[in-house]
Order: C-alpha cells, then structure tokens, then sequence
C-alpha cells in the first residue's frame, strides 16, 4: 500500500481525488482546515481515508502531515489543492491580503515540497492545483478582474515547480501542475460570488481527479515539470 497526502480534501477537488484515491487502494490522509467538512469526506471515501484537520500555512504541521502519511506506508504523493482566491479590487487590497494568499497557494506548496521529498525514498509524484488565471494573457480577461493575487500566485507556483522538477526527477520523485482547464463548480467558488458566463467551459472536479491520478501514477517522468491540463486529458495528452 502506499500513502498520499491531499490538501483542500474537504471539498472540491480535493475531496474529488482524495475518493479516487482511496478507491484505487490508496492510504489517503485527507487534510483540509474545515475539520467538520474533512471528517465528512473521509466517511464518504471507498477505501483508507484519515481526515486530519490542519492549515497549511503552519510548518509544524506539515511536518507531522509528511510523518504521519510515512508512518504505516510509503509516501508516494502529495497533492496539494488547498488555494485562496478572493476576488479582491486594488483599491481594497492590503498587503495582508496578499500574504494570506501567498502563504496557502505558494508557501504551503514550497514547505510541502521541502518536507515530502526527503520523504519519498522509493520515489513519488508531488501535483499542484494550478490556474488559468495564471497565465500572462488571461489577465487581460474583464473577468479575471479582482484575481491579480491569485493568478500571481498560480503564476509563481508555476515557476517553482518547473524549476524544482529536474533537480527531483533523478530521485524518481516527478513534481507537475494542472490546471482543470474550464470552471469546476465548486464550494470555493462560490464563496467569492462569482458566476461563470453561461457559455463558459465546465468540468466536474471528478473529472480533474482522473486526470491528477494518472499523473501520480505514472513512473515514466514524462510529464516532470509540466503544466497539464485536465480538460484535455485523454485527447492532448494520457
């Protein structure tokens, strides 16, 4: 058996692939700071699945997430879908706010790379959510108005990944992004309040889980470094 960490796991696609996972023989350990909404996911998982409350932003328990998943079965992957992503106008943006954002979509995923590597003896796969709200040419997008954080965020965590990915792949350890690639209609999303256009491209969070276990489970390293998108999966890439 072999052991994953998933963050965000109380919902969305967190929950999504935490499911998958447990089904498909995982150990998983479902993190997400909504206790509540955690320990209801993992009662509704088919397999080996530990609800673990715990913010992300807070070292020492990322520390004891990696040491906890290591204890009973190796640790194989990390998959880190816990993000903020408020929409927030410039006028109203403080620099609290920015690193609120930075310390759950970015900080958490460095310190979780920093930790599960080391961890990963027989190699593994670190997946980080990523967005389209990323990528240079969609801030121009009257909707991605308010996410400037956000998409700096995605952005940076890119660029971490891509340029951790070649010193791990040596190890067996292949480090990748994906982004759902169309609106997943989620908890978080609607929190922020934000409706997508109506003709605006979907995909069940489901769907994002099954392209994020191929990537876990894929020993190649063909896909080390990458930015992958989950609504091609199966068509540009498999």
């Amino acid at each position: 058996m072999r052991s994953a960490i998933v963050t965000g796991a109380g919902a969305g696609i967190g929950r999504a692939t935490s499911h998958l996972l447990a089904a498909c023989g995982w150990r998983v350990l479902m993190c997400d700071i909504d206790g509540d909404a955690v320990a209801r996911a993992a009662d509704e998982a088919h397999g080996d699945a530990l609800a673990i409350a715990a913010d992300v932003t807070d070292d020492d328990r990322i520390a004891d997430l990696v040491a906890r998943a290591s204890a009973h079965a190796p640790l194989a992957a990390v998959v880190h879908c816990a993000a903020l992503f408020p929409k927030i106008a410039l006028a109203e943006t403080r620099i609290a706010d920015f690193d609120r954002v930075m310390a759950v979509n970015l900080r958490a995923a460095v310190v979780l790379t920093l930790h599960a590597a080391p961890a990963m003896r027989d190699g593994g796969a670190l997946v980080f959510l990523t967005s389209g709200s990323g990528l240079l040419f969609a801030a121009a997008d009257p909707f991605q108005q308010g996410f400037a954080l956000y998409g700096a965020s995605k952005a940076a965590l890119d660029r971490w990944v891509a340029g951790v990915a070649a010193e791990l792949a040596p190890s067996g350890i292949f480090a990748s992004t994906i982004t759902p690639g169309a609106f997943v209609e989620t908890p978080g999303l609607a929190r922020t309040g934000v409706t997508p256009p109506a003709d605006a491209p979907k995909i069940a969070a489901e769907r994002v889980a099954e392209a994020i276990l191929r990537l876990i489970e894929d020993r190649s390293g063909q896909f080390a470094g990458q930015r992958l998108n989950a609504a091609t999966f199966g068509e540009g890439w498999v």
